[in-house]
């Protein structure tokens, strides 16, 4: 296997604030990527690649002077080995699917989100590690990381209604709750508290359209045994009390046919 420190990326878009959107969610996402180059269109992004070390270009499919699907030719052409990565509108999406024949490895909708950016890196990854080593300190953290915030999730999720307590849980863990806050905040996109308030307002308000449980006792099964600190944090997070929420009868909910996780 070859040895690098990490996948180089090259954005490729006529648009500088999508180019420092993207680069911003991929410095957010994993060590294990690093962008490389910048360029505004197919044809500066070929002279990069022929000087520099490139494993994944994510290039627009709409840019002047060369756009992103004869980029994809070229690259198919000339340096198979780089992965590919088209961005595209929904008015081009059916277009883009042309681009097969150029193996381009997956597709992102504009705007570009962040899940969706990171699902394709994830198996983008997958991919070049079976050609690529990468120092095992890089992997061991993407690993350990995302295992220790699935462990936190469950746990929440099956201990939401008891009184947790994050620097315990951490501690069990081997390192800080500043660390899990961290870990959440960079696998989850929010703090573990907030986590699981949202996971104790979802619940609640189920209690609250489903059954005809008293207020009292649905802040105690979802994790407040005092009633006043459930009414603030359901109408912080709500905008009304439980006892309205409940008499105006609230369709958000999911159906009863959706189970929870």
């Amino acid at each position: 296997m070859i040895k690098i420190n990490h996948y180089n990326i090259l954005l490729v878009d006529d648009e500088a604030l999508l180019r420092q959107s993207i680069k911003r969610m991929i410095s957010n996402f994993d060590e294990a990527f690093y962008v490389e180059a910048e360029a505004a269109d197919g044809e500066e992004a070929l002279n990069i690649i022929k000087e520099r070390d490139i494993h994944i270009v994510i290039a627009d499919i709409n840019m002047p002077v060369m756009d992103g699907l004869t980029l994809c030719k070229k690259i198919r052409e000339h340096y198979s080995d780089i992965v590919t990565v088209l961005l595209t509108g929904f008015a081009e999406f059916s277009y883009a699917q042309d681009a097969i024949r150029y193996e381009v490895f997956d597709y992102l909708l504009k705007p570009v989100s962040e899940d969706d950016l990171s699902t394709t890196l994830y198996k983008i990854k997958l991919k070049l590690d079976e050609k690529y080593k990468l120092p095992e300190s890089d992997i061991d953290t993407y690993r350990d990381g995302k295992e220790n915030v699935d462990y936190a999730v469950n746990y929440i999720q099956t201990h939401y209604m008891e009184d947790i307590d994050f620097g315990a849980l951490s501690s069990s863990m081997g390192f800080t709750s500043a660390y899990l806050t961290k870990l959440f905040s960079k696998y989850i996109g929010e703090p573990p508290l907030k986590f699981l308030t949202g996971i104790r307002m979802h619940k609640a308000k189920r209690l609250l359209l489903e059954t005809s449980l008293p207020i009292r006792e649905v802040g105690e099964k979802v994790g407040y045994p005092d009633q006043f600190h459930f009414s603030k944090t359901f109408r912080k997070n709500t905008g009304m009390n439980p006892s309205s929420f409940r008499s105006q009868g609230m369709s958000e909910e999911p159906s009863p046919s959706e189970d929870e996780s």
